[in-house]
C-alpha cells in the first residue's frame, strides 16, 4: 500500500479556501439585495399605490371647517395680523404667568416664593391702559431673590 508523504500545497488550499469566502459573500449580497428589492416592490404595490380615503376626506372636512366657518381662516388670520391677540380676545392675550411652582425650589434645596408672585393679578382694565416702555428696566429681576453668600467660599 502507497502513501503520499509529501507536504500538502498551502498556497492551493489557502487560495480556494479564500475563493469560496468570498463567493459565499458575495452570493450572500446578492440575494439579500435581490429580496430586499422583492420586498420593497411588494410593500409598493401593496400599500403605496393605495389612496388614504380617510385621511383625504379628513383633510377635505377640515378645509371646509376652516373655510365656511363663522369667519373664515383667512380673515381671522388677516385680522389678528393688523389687530394683535388682546384686541382680539381677551382669553388669548398674553399674561404674565402666576405659577410658583418652579419658583418654590428644588425638594432638597427649597426656597422662598417672593411676594410679588403670589399676590393677586392686575385688574385687566389697569394692565390693559399700562402701556411698558420697551427700554425701561423691570422693577424686579424676574422674581428672583437675591442670594448673598451662596456659592462663594468665605475666609476663616
Amino acid at each position: 500500500m502507497a502513501t503520499d508523504k509529501s507536504e500538502p500545497n498551502m498556497g492551493l488550499i489557502f487560495k480556494v479556501g479564500l475563493l469560496a469566502v468570498v463567493t459565499v459573500l458575495g452570493v450572500r449580497g446578492a440575494l439579500m439585495s435581490y429580496f430586499d428589492d422583492m420586498e420593497r416592490s411588494e410593500k409598493h404595490r401593496k400599500y403605496g399605490e393605495i389612496a388614504p380615503d380617510a385621511l383625504l376626506s379628513l383633510r377635505a372636512s377640515e378645509r371646509e371647517r376652516l373655510t365656511t366657518g363663522a369667519v373664515p381662516i383667512s380673515v381671522a388670520m388677516q385680522h389678528m395680523a393688523t389687530q394683535g391677540r388682546a384686541t382680539v380676545s381677551p382669553e388669548i392675550a398674553a399674561s404674565a404667568s402666576r405659577d410658583t411652582a418652579p419658583l418654590a425650589g428644588w425638594q432638597k434645596m427649597p426656597d422662598d416664593v417672593p411676594s410679588a408672585m403670589t399676590a393677586p393679578p392686575p385688574a385687566p382694565e389697569a394692565a390693559a391702559s399700562a402701556a411698558p416702555d420697551a427700554g425701561a428696566r423691570p422693577p424686579v429681576d424676574g422674581g428672583a431673590p437675591a442670594r448673598k453668600g451662596r456659592g462663594t467660599k468665605r475666609a476663616p
